[in-house]
C-alpha cells in the first residue's frame, strides 16, 4: 500500500516536472525549437494535457525499468521545492496586500 503510494507521488511530480522540462525550461530552447518546426510536435508541445500524458508513458516506463534513485530525487526535491517557493509567495503577496505594503 505505502510502496504503492509512493510509486504514484513519484510518478506525479515526475510527469510534471518532465512536462514543464519539455514545454519552458530555458536549456531544452534548440531541441524544442527543431522539434516545434514539426507540425505534429508543435501541436503536441503546445498543449499541455497533450505533452503530459506523453510525458507520464515516459516516466512510467522509467520507474518501472531503469529508475536511477539520485536522478528520481533530485527532480522531485527541484519540484517540490519550486512548488514550496510558489506557496511563501503566495502567501507574502496576500500579507503585503492585507497590510497596505501593495
Amino acid at each position: 500500500m505505502v510502496a504503492g503510494f509512493i510509486f504514484l507521488a513519484k510518478a506525479i511530480i515526475l510527469t510534471e516536472v518532465l512536462t514543464n522540462a519539455a514545454r519552458s525550461w530555458g536549456i531544452f530552447d534548440p531541441w524544442r525549437s527543431r522539434l516545434k518546426s514539426v507540425g505534429y510536435f508543435n501541436r503536441l508541445l503546445s498543449c499541455f494535457e497533450c505533452s503530459s500524458v506523453w510525458a507520464g508513458a515516459f516516466v512510467t516506463l522509467y520507474l518501472l525499468y531503469f529508475e536511477l534513485l539520485p536522478v528520481t530525487y533530485t527532480l522531485c526535491f527541484h519540484r517540490l521545492a519550486c512548488f514550496l517557493h510558489l506557496g511563501w509567495e503566495t502567501f507574502d503577496a496576500i500579507r503585503a496586500k492585507k497590510e497596505g505594503e501593495i
